[in-house]
């Protein structure tokens, strides 16, 4: 069982090696689905308020962020489709 222990902490330190090449605030971008997403805030959940605060209030920023581009993009993407349609029945009219 010992081995086993110190055989993970060995594992841990070396992929965590590349991590302090960085600043521990740089930003980085991970894509996830929102069921890992709900899974990382569960985990938050669990720890005490002071250490998860804000981690939760800035992963719910993003979301927010995420969901409006979404529904601006669509919404542009459909104003768009609505734009063409007059100009595309009025070419078909004057072939007639």
């Amino acid at each position: 069982m010992k081995r086993l222990i110190i055989a993970a902490a060995a594992l841990l330190t070396i992929s965590a090696m590349p991590a302090f090449a960085q600043s521990p605030d740089a930003k980085i971008k991970l894509e996830i689905t929102r069921a890992e997403l709900g899974v990382i805030g569960q985990c938050l959940m669990e720890l005490p308020y002071k250490t998860a605060a804000q981690i939760m209030a800035d992963l719910q920023a993003q979301l927010i962020a995420a969901d409006q581009a979404a529904a601006k993009a669509a919404e542009d993407a459909k104003a768009k489709a609505n734009a063409d349609k007059p100009k595309d029945a009025a070419a078909g009219n004057a072939k007639q």
